[in-house]
């Protein structure tokens, strides 16, 4: 009876973590020989079938299958001692026809788990499991699939990271379904080959010699679950059902890798997701969200096509998703059968986890923006022919919708969420938070409601109710904003700031590539600097239009419009673009960085690119004509501008590299915009240049140049033309200057000397036509210079100081002039009451203006002999054309400038009253 007893525990126990192995083989005689010679062969038994349980099971007497059957009414039964545990505690019952052997192993050594099935038949094979309580099956979560036609020889190898499956001829199908209460899974495998292996661990994935025709799957807990013909993707959700549908076909290898520096920001922070198919088809994807929200930024509804997808498709994806509730079941610490029948009782459920995992990471994907930290996505394909990809995702309702573009077209709606902590905010009444609730509806506040919000919540005893409610007034927190106001202050009283995003995307990008793809984004903080680098490159691309848009608008309060035509359609091109770009918001004026490397291989027509920041208030734009194929350009714009351009020698024309180039950067100050504009044509194969106000002061010296806008340029050509012109507000410096320089030498300095004035200094034979103009620049109390300007012809150089005769009267010395011609002018204005001693108590001198006329007396030297004298009224003039070219350059002259004061008070009197 023990013996008897113990059969049905050994069955299904076997291959627990005590190891063992059962077999079952037929042969023809018992006997390996016998003495006449016969000799024992294996045989086929046409059915062979058990059932073993502990209480009423389901079977299946008449198909081959393998069923467990798990009762939880059964824990214990009663024995004629009393209660005891069940015999089988999970009940089994087979039947497989054309048997010749069965083989099931475990070593505990290595873990390694072995089954082998030989035989023949072409009877489908039914694999099922049961859980239930009690008879009643009507509540009872079942599974099963069903393989359309068995292998002869059929070997499987599990190893704590591996699946090896072999066998003799291939499977037509796999068929899968399970149902748990209203969750429904279904999964069907087409033309499954007849070796592969399911990796697992570190790594996961399946890898096959030969493709399965097609991966379907669907899982539900709706009352109609949705599909699609084709290869595709679709979710739908509609408040408490979900329903996700796949199909991929002709797959060769799909596996996950892990990060190759676990934790790690960075793209080595990220783990890859690889696919190998055999074929290339159109994939389909649609998200519908129908659930009615309280919250307008959730919900992801969209559909894309990418036509056909790829055959080979790498993509890197972040580390730091969080994927924690999505674990696969494992069989725990059961024995044998009894293990598997606890995995497959949770693999049932394990749909419904993936349905909500789905959900949850689409309801608000890329719609939390707390708390900048690093980001590294990528995507590298292997396309083997060009496809086309259209998309138009949106998620949330209160976003507005984007153009269509060639390329790829985005709205963002940010918000601050305001969550309002009752426990903390106990003198808040009911009323005046329906009033709050209310004016923070739509994100934005008026002044009405600006007031109306502070006066709520002084009134409930809030500190700091008015910067609060500045802080809303646009519906956005910046980095300033985080910085000047203690936002932890406000959550320990009882309000915390949470910042949002709705977006919507449209991409139409035909003709993609019909060789490799590389797109790499990384977003990391460096030294708290928010910093963007793109990498791109194209093998053989032949777009199917000339032009290309990237439009972004509302990202971290920021809109970029990147257009650029001209691509060649004719001919296929290799293209490789690393941009690294950030910008500085901590400084009065923002600067922007970018660092870039292209080769386009072609010649473009145009590149326009436009970048707002609604934060900073600021507006760079800037322009390039006849576009060079390959270029380094590394830029800063603000309130410097540093500009450094490098041509390949091969891709220059005539030692050039652009046609034309505009820069421009608008500030918002005191109510209007104020530009900073630099035009150029006719670029050199190579420029280097830096344009920004010196930064040497000292106040015990003359202060009339310091501060000064200076240009330093270094190039490889004599042709280029320059013209420059900058508010003295756009760049937070004293004054307007311009600039416009006609055959810029290859080195040419406007610079601050030593002795805190100003020099002009170039190379070759100098600036062919060169005209400077500095326009309101405060110089003293109560001394406004209106406007210098400087017209100077093939001018090399020249130099201006200005010394004071008892530390009152002026003194120019203008020298270092050797060859062209030079007129200076100023004008200057003069209000008294600003002087010391102050008179603006003074009758008729508060508003007092005076158009400054200075009558100078100009004496001109050429060595140190005095050569001529001139007077002239607010400016002089020099010209040394005819001799600098007659002594080569080698005269050298300096005018001393004296300003006579009688007569200038009279000039200045009469331009008054005049």
């Amino acid at each position: 009876g023990t013996i008897v007893n113990s059969v049905p525990g050994a069955i299904v126990g076997t291959a627990g973590s005590a190891g063992g192995t059962v077999e079952v083989a037929c042969f023809t005689q018992v006997k390996a020989a016998w003495s006449s010679g016969e000799v024992r062969a294996p045989a086929e038994v046409g059915t062979l079938g058990f059932a073993l349980s502990s209480s009423d099971q389901p079977w299946l007497p008449d198909e081959d299958h393998l069923l467990l059957s798990s009762d939880a009414s059964i824990d214990v039964v009663q024995g004629r001692s009393g209660p005891v545990q069940p015999l089988v505690p999970v009940a089994m019952s087979a039947r497989v026809s054309g048997i010749s052997g069965v083989t099931q192993s475990f070593d505990p050594q290595t873990s390694e788990r072995v089954l082998e099935l030989v035989g023949s038949s072409a009877e489908p094979l039914i694999v099922g499991h049961v859980s239930h309580d009690g008879p009643n099956m009507s509540l009872a979560q079942k599974q099963a699939a069903m393989i359309s036609n068995r292998p002869d020889n059929l070997r499987l190898v599990q190893l704590p990271e591996r699946l090896i499956y072999e066998a003799s001829a291939p499977i037509g199908t796999i068929t899968y379904g399970g149902q748990d209460g209203d969750q429904r899974n279904a999964l069907r495998l087409v033309g499954l080959p007849s070796e592969f292996e399911l990796v697992l661990g570190s790594e996961v994935g399946y890898v096959a010699n030969t493709p399965i025709q097609a991966v379907e799957i669907q899982s539900s807990n709706g009352t109609v679950p949705l599909t699609m013909e084709g290869d595709h993707v679709r979710f739908t959700v509609d408040g408490d059902q979900t329903s996700l549908s796949m199909r991929i076909s002709d797959v060769l290898r799909m596996r996950r890798l892990s990060p190759l520096e676990e934790g790690s920001l960075g793209p080595e922070g990220n783990s890859r997701v690889e696919m190998q198919r055999t074929s290339s088809e159109p994939l389909r994807l649609l998200f519908e969200d129908t659930t009615d929200y309280d919250d307008p930024l959730l919900g992801l509804n969209g559909r894309a096509v990418i036509e056909p997808l790829p055959a080979e498709i790498m993509v890197a994806v972040p580390g730091g998703a969080d994927s924690d509730g999505l674990e696969l079941p494992d069989f725990g610490d059961q024995e044998g059968v009894e293990g598997l029948s606890f995995f497959l009782g949770d693999l049932v459920a394990f749909g419904r986890v993936a349905n909500d995992f789905i959900h949850a990471l689409t309801k608000d994907l890329g719609g939390s923006i707390s708390g900048e930290s690093d980001l590294a996505i990528g995507m590298d394909l292997e396309t083997g022919e060009a496809f086309n990809m259209t998309a138009d995702m949106r998620k949330g309702t209160t976003v507005s919708e984007p153009v269509w573009v060639h390329g790829l077209s985005m709205e963002a709606d940010e918000r601050v969420d305001v969550d309002l902590n009752l426990s903390r905010l106990d003198r808040l009444t009911l009323s005046g938070r329906v009033t709050l609730e209310t004016i923070w509806e739509d994100a934005l506040l008026t002044e009405n409601e600006q007031e109306q919000g502070a006066l709520v919540l002084e009134s409930a005893g809030f500190l700091g109710a008015r910067d609060l409610m500045l802080v809303l007034t646009d519906g956005r927190l910046s980095e300033d904003e985080k910085e000047t106001y203690d936002l932890d202050n406000w959550s320990d009283q009882g309000i915390d700031l949470t910042e949002r995003r709705a977006w919507h995307v449209r991409t139409w990008l035909p003709s993609l590539p019909a060789g490799a793809i590389d797109l790499d984004y990384d977003f990391r903080l460096l030294d708290g600097v928010p910093t963007y680098q793109f990498d791109l490159a194209f093998t053989s691309w032949q777009p199917q239009y000339e032009d290309m848009t990237i439009l972004v608008k509302g990202i971290s309060g920021q809109d970029v419009d990147l257009r650029l035509t001209g691509f060649d359609t004719e001919n296929p091109r290799d293209v490789v673009l690393d941009a690294v770009f950030f910008q500085e918001r901590n400084l009065t004026v923002p600067r922007l960085t970018l660092d870039m490397r292209y080769d386009v291989g072609v010649r473009l027509d145009s590149a326009h690119a436009v970048f707002i920041d609604h934060t900073t208030q600021t507006r760079s734009e800037a322009l390039i004509l006849d576009v060079p194929r390959s270029t380094d350009v590394s830029a800063t714009i603000g309130d410097v501008l540093r500009l450094d351009v490098t041509v390949p020698e091969e891709f220059q024309v005539d030692g050039g590299s652009a046609e034309a180039l505009m820069i421009q950067q608008h500030r918002f100050v005191d109510g209007r915009w104020w530009p900073a504009t630099v035009f150029m044509r006719d670029l050199p194969g190579e420029l280097h240049l830096a344009a920004e106000p010196s930064e040497v002061f000292d106040i015990r010296k003359e202060t009339s140049f310091q501060g000064l806008f200076t240009m330093d340029y270094a190039s490889n050509g004599e042709t280029m033309d320059l013209f420059v012109q900058a508010y003295g507000r756009a760049i937070d410096s004293k004054g307007d200057i311009t600039m416009i320089a006609e055959d810029l030498p290859s080195r040419f300095q406007l610079k601050t000397t030593d002795r805190f004035g100003v020099e002009i200094a170039s190379s070759g034979s100098g600036v062919r036509q060169l005209y400077l103009r500095a326009s309101d620049v405060p110089s003293s109390p109560g001394l406004t210079l209106s406007s210098m300007e400087v017209v100077g012809e093939d001018l090399k150089g020249a130099t201006i100081h200005m010394h004071r005769v008892a530390g009152v009267y002026p003194v120019i010395v203008l020298d270092g002039i050797t060859t062209g011609r030079v007129i200076a002018t100023a004008n200057a204005e003069l209000t008294p009451a600003d002087r010391e001693p102050q008179l603006d108590n003074v009758p008729f001198m508060s508003d007092l203006s005076i158009d400054g006329r200075g009558v100078l007396l100009d004496t001109q030297f050429t060595g140190i002999l005095p050569t001529a004298s001139s007077v002239g009224v607010n400016g002089m003039a020099s010209d040394l054309s005819l001799i600098g070219s007659l002594t080569g350059g080698a005269v050298e002259t300096r005018h001393v400038l004296v300003v006579e004061p009688i007569s200038s008070a009279v000039a200045s009197g009469l331009a008054w009253v005049v």
